[in-house]
């Protein structure tokens, strides 16, 4: 897949990574050479590990173990790109000390604390003048909230084609998270009534569907606002679904606590 070396050498490594275009379907194993953290930014995929499956997207962190195996499951469609940050065992064990050993693969929520350390990263790794020094320690910054991150806890969940109509739903919520979708739509859409999606939805990613739809949204506005041309924030807030540049502006801060135009 295509990558851009933000940051190479030394014991932390810094890439964009992304997949142009739909892969459908189930891909071959792949091992981890290095400790790895993953940032969904646009887009969502699934994979297979040893503790499960997992919807790898932008309201989530994945931690992948030094020699872990994982299996791409599935990709939606569209643009899938993320951060990925690789650490040697020498920068793994300076941050999760005793615990490294035992770290496994895992999901963890995306806090906003850890979104805005991915923002500083985005910022540094995208400057006219990249100071490899700072994006070394914006990198370790990042790996340290990961680090103290807890596991997301799964709901048990016996019905497999439930875990998918809600993988699908969270799938749609990723692609189309500036459209009016409702309730009803969603669920006549995965075969559930709005009711059984709900609960089901809330249950499984650990949110309600609006809340995950608008912690979509803000992270796309958080990831936008890396960018060398900062956008505007009255257009940028349309075109992300939000009814104006306020709504944006309280939303933001409300989760972020901090507005947008202090970043």
């Amino acid at each position: 897949m295509p990558v851009t070396r933000w940051l190479v050498g030394g014991d932390v490594a810094v890439v964009d990574w992304w997949c142009p275009g739909a892969a459908l379907g189930t891909g071959p194993e792949e091992r981890s050479p290095a400790w790895e953290l993953s940032l969904g930014r646009t887009g969502s995929h699934a994979i297979a590990t040893r503790d499960g499956e997992t919807v790898v997207e932008a309201t989530q962190l994945l931690c992948v173990a030094a020699g872990e195996t994982f299996r791409p499951v599935r990709r939606a469609l569209g643009l899938d790109r993320r951060t990925r940050i690789a650490l040697r065992d020498a920068a793994m064990r300076t941050l999760a000390g005793d615990h490294a050993p035992g770290w496994r693969t895992r999901s963890a929520p995306l806090t906003a604390g850890a979104a805005l350390a991915h923002h500083a990263l985005l910022r540094a790794a995208r400057a006219t003048t990249r100071d490899d020094l700072a994006l070394h320690a914006l990198a370790l910054d990042l790996a340290a909230h990961a680090c103290a991150a807890p596991p997301r806890a799964h709901a048990p969940v016996r019905n497999p084609a439930l875990r998918a109509a809600v993988r699908e739903t969270q799938e749609r919520l990723v692609r189309d998270y500036a459209a009016p979708l409702t309730l009803t739509a969603l669920a006549d859409h995965v075969g559930l009534s709005p009711w059984h999606l709900s609960r089901s939805f809330r249950a499984l990613v650990g949110i309600g569907l609006h809340h995950y739809r608008n912690r979509i949204r803000l992270l796309v506005a958080l990831d936008r606002l890396a960018s060398r041309r900062r956008p505007q924030l009255a257009p940028l807030a349309l075109e992300l679904g939000f009814c104006s540049h306020s709504h944006l502006t309280r939303e933001f801060r409300a989760y972020f606590g901090k507005p947008p135009s202090a970043l």
